[in-house]
């Protein structure tokens, strides 16, 4: 056993110990060595990251849980019908949004008040004087 721990020059020479003592000293350095961080590790010891056991390469199908061949006229029916129901409940909720906010809205009147008028007439009027100095 010493003709192995002789060859190996990065081991410190224990002169005057016993075997036992020197055998104990090596294992402990040995222990002690720094490991590399796990950050440069290529790979995890977690299982998680450990590849599945190989399954059989035969697959067996089971019929009644296939997806039936898909038929684009079927598909483009069923869309259309989506879109009808869609644009159909839409319009039921516009109406139902417009019947609640009915209350809440201003009430325009048909005669419109003076100032409303004469306001109109003064833009009217103004927009003349612009568009005479051009």
């Amino acid at each position: 056993m010493e003709d192995v721990w002789e060859d190996d020059s990065s081991y410190t020479v224990f002169s005057g110990s016993c075997e036992r003592d020197v055998s104990l000293c090596k294992i402990f350095w040995n222990s002690v060595t720094l490991q590399p961080p796990l950050e440069s590790r290529l790979v995890s010891g977690d299982i998680e990251q450990r590849l599945r056991a190989a399954g059989s390469t035969k697959q067996n199908k089971n019929i009644a849980h296939q997806q039936p061949v898909d038929n684009i006229k079927m598909e483009s029916l069923l869309f259309e019908a989506q879109q009808r129901q869609y644009l159909k409940e839409k319009a039921i909720y516009l109406s139902k949004k417009e019947d609640i906010s009915r209350p809440n809205k201003p009430q325009i009147t048909k005669n419109r008040s003076r100032s409303d008028s004469s306001g109109y007439n003064d833009v009217q009027e103004e927009i003349q004087a612009v568009q005479r100095l051009q």
